[in-house]
């Protein structure tokens, strides 16, 4: 039976010691395996650089976690991690910075398509091995990178994912009865292809479930870069989309301070998280006195398994809806690394070309089911995908590891595939 970290009392404890070791591999020095991989044939810890796209988002410090607290305590392996990543040149950067210290690979959360073609390049020329944690990857840079042997492949959401998780969300509100809208698109408007793909699911549900009036086409504006009002014909159903980041430079906040300021809301959706400006939306439902249905489609993080527990003013959490993707998600890319840095990318590769293998997301609606989500995702003795299971599909682990297998455990991600393997 699985038990989560919080339930065993040590996420304090490990996450005290994982801080210490990330700081300390930053700063190139050198650590013993742990003494769980001491078991292992080798011996000796291979060494693996995690490219993050920003340390203070919640979601890389979910993937961070569970390489650190989990992975890391399982393996023969410690992890390298850059600073915050905002561009190809910087991960190169990063890249030969990781290189100098002893990587073997790189798993990159990072991934910028405009420059993904140089990254692989570096790698080549590194001699490390690379792939996507959790990203997709266009059929142009696919086509152009797909047969370097240093390019292992990516794992990451289908876009029909992506736009589906926007048309769940709304349908599950519209089910609730929700009329007056606010949707907050991130960074669609800034090229953020996830965020405007769930907001296109969002507006093209209101269109066909609730007779949303669209002015444009729904991919269109999804990435609108203005505050937008949309109502249906008769007027009951009222909707604006709120653009831009709420972090950054912030028009997102004041987006949403206009919206607000225009009428009352019945629920928000969010293409991205929510934790930013939950005082913005508890501000609100006491400024109109009621209820505000809170969507989001982001992690199964520590943060939102917090914000599960508690209350806001009329009883309820303050977040009524969440999906998105899970901690141990991200340890397919790490046995696809793992094989290529052990001389086994054949475990993974057919034909020697680079895989493209997808995972969706999960769903929570109430705290009980937000729990039991967030244990199989994130606990100690048993995972969604635990070590055993990533062993079997590595081959210094086990001989019968082929590329079919890889696939199979990699894209077996649903809440029914996880407890087969956990109660199996």
């Amino acid at each position: 039976m699985w038990r989560s970290r919080r339930k065993e009392g040590i996420f304090n404890e490990k996450k005290i010691l994982s801080l210490t070791l990330s700081a300390v591999l930053a700063l190139g020095a050198t650590i013993p395996a742990r003494a769980a991989a001491e078991t292992y044939a080798d011996g000796e810890a291979h060494t693996i650089g995690v490219i993050v796209y920003d340390s203070d988002s919640s979601e890389m410090e979910m993937f961070s976690d569970y390489y650190r607290d989990y992975i890391q305590a399982g393996f023969p392996v410690k992890f390298i991690f850059s600073g915050k990543t905002t561009n190809a040149e910087e991960e190169i950067q990063y890249i030969d910075k990781m290189k100098e210290q002893g990587a073997e690979g790189i798993i990159s959360f990072g991934g910028y398509a405009d420059g993904l073609q140089d990254i692989i390049k570096e790698c080549e020329k590194d001699e490390v091995y690379y792939t996507l944690g959790s990203n997709t990857i266009s059929d142009e840079n696919y086509e152009a990178v797909k047969d370097n042997p240093w390019y292992m492949g990516s794992v990451g959401p289908d876009l029909e994912d992506v736009y589906q998780a926007g048309c769940d969300m709304t349908e599950y509100f519209l089910d609730k009865g929700a009329k007056n809208f606010v949707i907050m698109s991130g960074g669609a408007s800034s090229g953020n292809r996830l965020h405007q793909m769930r907001t296109w699911g969002m507006l093209n549900t209101l269109e066909e479930k609730a007779g949303l009036t669209l002015t444009e086409e729904a991919e269109t504006l999804s990435a609108t870069g203005e505050v937008t009002k949309l109502s249906s014909e008769d007027g009951s159903v009222q909707v604006t989309i709120c653009p831009g980041y709420t972090e950054l430079d912030g028009s997102g906040l004041d987006n949403l301070s206009t919206a607000f300021a225009d009428g009352n809301c019945d629920a928000l959706m969010s293409a991205f998280h929510v934790s930013t400006y939950l005082d913005k939306i508890a501000d609100k439902e006491k400024e109109q006195n009621s209820n505000i249905l809170v969507g989001s489609i982001d992690s199964f993080t520590d943060g939102n398994y917090e914000l599960f527990q508690k209350k806001d003013m009329f009883g309820n959490a303050p977040v009524d809806y969440v999906q998105g993707k899970y901690a141990s998600e991200a340890g397919p890319a790490f046995a696809m690394i793992y094989n290529a840095i052990t001389g086994n990318p054949d475990a993974v590769k057919e034909d020697g070309q680079a895989v493209r293998l997808y995972q969706g997301f999960w769903t929570a609606t109430n705290e009980k089911d937000y729990e039991e989500l967030y244990g199989y995702a994130t606990g100690i003795y048993e995972n969604a995908y635990s070590c055993e299971d990533l062993q079997g599909v590595i081959k210094v682990f086990d001989e019968s590891a082929t590329p079919e297998k890889f696939k199979e455990l990699t894209e077996s991600y649903t809440v029914e595939d996880a407890k087969e393997r956990i109660f199996d």
